[in-house]
């Protein structure tokens, strides 16, 4: 090893008062950096409005379970929406946050697994898909409270994670104290003729819709497996908890009932159906034009071919 290093020392020596060595190296440093510029940066990021709309709800109950709740909004604990995996390391810092806050009864926290994802078996697409497209999120972790603010990263804003999303839950969402009923009545109790692996969910948010007109809401059942175990996690955790499996869209009315399927859990029998209420803006579409197509920066993978061609060119170039 001490022989390879000194080799590579005196090579160095004998070129270092090459001027044309030098500006091929300065060159590819240059190259470099501006590479590392174009890479997509996963650090934390500022806890920052997410312009999307309102979510809430939460009533929830075990799917075996015969369940009536009726509930003001404003009494209902914060959503907490975790975009997480198993092979992150940082989420874990966000979750035992959360689950703090969740014991203290200030949130209720929905674990969104990557999906798909070949290190996390966990994840459901369809879930997956909703929170990074609601989001505008690829890489774990990131954190929104409500819909209405989210933060990437575990990096503090503040002297703590725990302070920032304190803060966060804070932020009012201006509804007011319309209520909510739910119900859930699983297949043994419901003296009916439904498939096996169905039950029936009822709704009811007596909320004013034409304060909000520029929103849409959907009424979504999300099925929360409460603990599954995989031990072959790359963050070690062993145990996740609170974990989207599915979700059910059950449309736009403000009322209703629905006889939906009930997904499969990872493991065990703690599946739990929950209602929750989606605020969202309709977003017009965008026609792209054609200067901006041509405009438009290349990919990374694009970038890093392009230095790899430039630094052969620069060392194969003859002096």
């Amino acid at each position: 090893m001490r022989k390879s290093i000194n080799a590579i020392y005196r090579w160095f020596l004998s070129n270092v008062r090459d001027g044309d060595f030098m500006r091929r190296i300065f060159t590819i440093v240059v190259i470099f950096l501006i590479l590392a510029m174009a890479m997509p940066s996963t650090h934390a990021k500022p806890a920052e409005p997410t312009n999307t709309g309102a979510v809430f709800g939460g009533q929830h109950s075990l799917i075996d379970n015969l369940t009536t709740d009726a509930t003001p909004i404003d009494e209902l604990p914060a959503i907490a929406e975790d975009f997480t995996a198993t092979w992150c390391d940082n989420c874990l810092q966000a979750e035992a946050v959360l689950d703090d806050l969740e014991f203290e009864g200030l949130v209720q926290k929905y674990e969104f697994h990557r999906s798909p994802d070949h290190e996390d078996p966990l994840g459901n697409d369809f879930a997956s898909a909703y929170l990074t497209q609601r989001y505008q999120v690829s890489v774990p972790p990131l954190v929104a409270f409500n819909g209405t603010t989210k933060k990437a990263g575990t990096l503090p804003d503040s002297d703590s994670l725990e302070s920032d999303y304190r803060s966060m839950i804070a932020t009012p969402l201006g509804l007011g104290n319309a209520l909510s009923s739910f119900a859930w009545t699983p297949k043994a109790d419901c003296n009916c003729e439904i498939p096996d692996g169905f039950g029936i969910i009822n709704w009811n948010l007596d909320l004013d819709m034409s304060l909000y007109p520029n929103m849409i809401l959907n009424v979504n059942a999300w099925f929360v497996e409460d603990t599954a175990q995989f031990s072959d996690g790359g963050n070690g955790a062993g145990s996740y908890h609170d974990i989207v499996r599915n979700i059910t869209d059950l449309g736009t009315e403000l009322s209703g009932s629905a006889t939906i399927e009930i997904p499969s859990a990872y493991d065990g029998n703690d599946l739990e159906v929950h209602l929750v209420y989606v605020m969202s803006i309709p977003e017009a579409p965008e026609e792209v034009s054609s200067d901006e197509n041509e405009n438009a920066i290349p990919g990374f993978g694009v970038l890093i071919a392009l230095g790899a061609i430039l630094c052969a060119a620069i060392f194969s170039r003859p002096n």
